[in-house]
């Protein structure tokens, strides 16, 4: 028997401030109140639980904890450049003249190309895919969906979690 366990508490949810650059797309300076679901798909292992719950929430609330409350701020965008001065973050977009400039305390700099969904929903995914509490063979799938807002958000799968 598969089962599907899910964990949608207070604790996976993080406030930030982020934009999105694109080619043809720019998001001005904004926020949300994120908030994670995390589901793991398997048979009844150890102690006849899929997981523990208390093992999802001792990998994901440090790196959500990292988060909250700062600005996100994407290095892999190809469209802007990162210059750190001293105590501030310069960010440089020529494409459409702008520039942002911010505390490095207030910062907090992720390898992806934009602080989308998308993109966060991947970066949890692949957390997880580095843990090895995950990798067990009673496991075959994770999710992990990123809500902006209530009923709008995105879903990451981890398949097979194993390889």
């Amino acid at each position: 028997m598969t089962y599907d366990l899910f964990l949608d508490r207070d604790y996976l949810t993080f406030s930030c401030a982020h934009f999105v650059i694109g080619e043809n797309f720019n998001e001005p300076l904004h926020g949300h109140n994120y908030r994670i679901l995390v589901n793991v798909y398997g048979t009844q292992g150890k102690d006849n639980m899929v997981i523990n719950f208390h093992t999802i929430k001792r990998i994901m609330k440090p790196i959500i904890d990292t988060l909250d409350h700062y600005i996100l701020i994407p290095s892999e965008n190809k469209l802007m450049t990162i210059v750190e001065e001293g105590t501030q973050i310069i960010i440089k977009i020529p494409h459409i003249d702008k520039e942002y400039e911010f505390p490095k305390s207030d910062c907090v700099i992720l390898p992806i190309e934009n602080t989308t969904v998308e993109e966060l929903s991947h970066y949890f995914v692949k957390v997880l895919a580095k843990n090895e509490e995950i990798k067990q063979d009673n496991i075959s799938q994770v999710t992990v969906t990123v809500y902006e807002y209530d009923g709008q958000g995105v879903t990451t799968e981890l398949f097979p979690v194993h390889g």
